[in-house]
């Protein structure tokens, strides 16, 4: 099937985070990332700011072995 987005050039989709970073740095380029992420980021680079709020608040577990 045939994906209007997908035949775009240059794609609007990247392969890493890094890659959408500088996009995003290079300008004309909005790129969405999960809010932990965002806020490292943006704490480390002056030059990018986070746009509007949260899209949707999702709380994340970790579970190890007890004693671990």
């Amino acid at each position: 099937m045939w994906n209007f987005m997908e035949s775009k050039d240059p794609s609007p989709f990247t392969k890493s985070y890094q890659d959408g970073i500088e996009r995003v740095a290079a300008g004309d380029y909005a790129f969405l990332m999960e809010s932990t992420s965002i806020e490292y980021i943006t704490q480390r680079n002056c030059n990018l700011l986070q746009v509007g709020g949260l899209m949707d608040s999702k709380g994340y577990g970790i579970a190890t072995p007890k004693g671990k």
